[in-house]
């Protein structure tokens, strides 16, 4: 297992990261929680408890942890609420629609399991409101839900600070995507939704930066508009080769092979190793759902 901490904004954030160092893991996957003045921003993966339990035990009384938000019910971000709730007698809180899911057990597959570790232990969450104050009051955060690649996936937006923590609501690449198959499907769709409501919600902010869950942090609201035009780009190509496909008599399943091979020169390794749960061909079944204007 490897941790790592991080400073940014002078010192205000502090970022833990961590990842397993599973050699069947073509490369380190990592996950972050951000604390802020008191507030805690998501909860780590299951894998990662014992390494988190000694990091929070370690704080300074200045940078103790008072509360905890959960941006959605994914492991790798809930997966020690659990112990921060029994152990350390911390509030939960989360997206009404986040609520039972994080009281649910979860059984996923195994190649999530070697990634973030098993099992996830349920736990009680407090319905979030539409703002939340860090411990001293310094900072006031705004709750945008922005589903898609969760239902219950929501963002905290600082607005005087001009800071987005987005987690997994942006990928830096759309090269792959949760598959129908698993509990957590996404919807390009409803991702460009969510993209272009967070550049709008965070118009005037001209020194933006944007944290996410383990991929970096960002600077400025181009990002989201460079995401914006990189979806378009791929639902016309998707759309764009179907209609070559479909010109040349392929069946079905040739189809999504021939686009996967137009857009993206074949299946990821991440694809095969997941057995298509997390997939190229997953976007692209994704984009073609989502019909053209």
């Amino acid at each position: 297992m490897v941790a790592e901490i991080l400073y940014h904004c002078n010192g205000k954030i502090m970022e833990w990261k961590w990842s397993t160092n599973s050699e069947l893991l073509p490369a380190p996957f990592w996950t972050s929680c951000y604390l802020i003045d008191g507030l805690l921003i998501d909860a780590a993966a299951p894998g990662s408890e014992d390494e988190f339990r000694t990091f929070i035990k370690r704080l300074s009384e200045e940078e103790k942890i008072e509360k905890c938000v959960i941006t959605h019910s994914h492991e790798d971000h809930c997966g020690c609420a659990n112990m921060l709730q029994s152990e350390f007698n911390m509030p939960i809180y989360s997206s009404e629609k986040a609520i039972p899911l994080l009281k649910k057990e979860k059984n996923y597959p195994d190649y999530r399991k070697v990634t973030w570790g098993y099992p996830y232990k349920p736990v009680n969450a407090q319905k979030i409101g539409e703002k939340i104050k860090t411990v001293t009051g310094r900072y006031c955060f705004d709750i945008v839900e922005i589903p898609g690649h969760a239902e219950d996936l929501i963002a905290l937006v600082e607005r005087e600070q001009e800071w987005a923590f987005i987690l997994d609501g942006v990928m830096p690449k759309y090269t792959m995507i949760f598959g129908k198959s698993t509990d957590i499907p996404e919807d390009i769709a409803q991702i460009y939704g969510s993209i272009k409501k967070l550049h709008d919600y965070t118009e005037g902010m001209d020194n933006l930066l944007i944290f996410t869950a383990g991929r970096g942090i960002f600077k400025g609201r181009e990002f989201f508009a460079e995401k914006m035009k990189e979806i378009e780009v791929l639902h016309l190509q998707a759309h764009e080769y179907q209609k070559e496909a479909l010109a040349r008599g392929h069946s079905e399943k040739k189809i999504i092979k021939f686009i996967v091979k137009k857009v993206f020169g074949g299946e990821s390794f991440i694809g095969k190793f997941t057995r298509e749960d997390l997939s190229n061909k997953n976007l692209i079944l994704s984009l073609l759902e989502w019909p053209l204007k």
